[in-house]
């Protein structure tokens, strides 16, 4: 269940694991593969939680698919892929220049399969990230990154992404992720990511096959999908910290 309460000394208990707080995450492979969907879509999805998606340029949304290969992380090793709008952040984080700024945008994480029960149970009853152990690959090479998700026998959807040829240099990036739990309860945990190599970025390079008949299909389809990728990044050395959740509604 979302919702664990933390210790006294802001810890949190998971299947008999004390997890501190911030949670680290000291090596991960990452790649960002971002699309532009039509805002209306967008905004249907998310609207249970309150949240406003932002607008872009000829009525669009950036959706943005999240493949990540956690390799030392306070949580574990697995992989997960997040189905991630951006969104408008009226709480900034405290590092952050965009603080008190209603126009800083940030992300909202709308569904988060990972391939590990640990990570599952820490991450939706701390955070109430929407996270269930699922049939998932994510598989990084010199070339690029395909991530599957499978329900049975079934392919849910396959990413395919290619690496780019511009290198951009990584910097600290503080921010807020908003999650919205079974109960709809809203909750918004400061994080900062960052990393020791330069990003690698290219415009479209990335592929989506989506499946039918399960909800997470479904969603993608309502989007658009399967549609042409607007950019990828890779970050093959990011690095992270996840402080505790506030509650925004409930």
């Amino acid at each position: 269940m979302a919702g664990l309460t933390p210790q006294p000394d802001g810890s949190y208990l998971v299947m008999g694991q004390r997890v501190a707080m911030p949670v680290l995450v000291r090596k991960a492979k990452q790649a960002a593969v971002m699309f532009l969907v039509d805002h209306n879509a967008a905004q249907r999805m998310v609207a249970p939680t309150g949240l406003k998606v932002v607008r872009q340029l000829g009525g669009k949304a950036i959706v943005t698919l999240a493949l990540v290969d956690y390799i030392d992380n306070d949580l574990g090793t697995y992989t997960e892929l997040g189905l991630v709008f951006m969104v408008h952040d009226s709480g900034a984080t405290p590092t952050s220049a965009n603080y008190g700024n209603r126009k800083a945008v940030t992300t909202y994480i709308h569904r988060l399969p990972v391939n590990g029960e640990f990570t599952k149970e820490a991450g939706y009853g701390i955070w109430g990230f929407p996270k269930w152990v699922a049939d998932l690959s994510v598989d990084f090479d010199r070339n690029g990154v395909t991530a599957q998700l499978k329900s049975g026998d079934e392919v849910v959807m396959t990413v395919r992404a290619k690496r780019g040829p511009i290198r951009v240099p990584r910097r600290a990036m503080p921010m807020n992720a908003y999650t919205c739990d079974e109960d709809g309860i809203v909750r918004r945990t400061p994080w900062t990511t960052d990393g020791t190599q330069k990003q690698q970025v290219r415009l479209g390079g990335a592929t989506v096959e989506v499946g039918y008949g399960h909800p997470l299909a479904d969603e993608l389809r309502a989007l658009g999908f399967p549609k042409r990728c607007l950019a990828t990044i890779f970050d093959d050395d990011m690095q992270a910290t996840f402080g505790a959740p506030e509650i925004v509604s409930a």
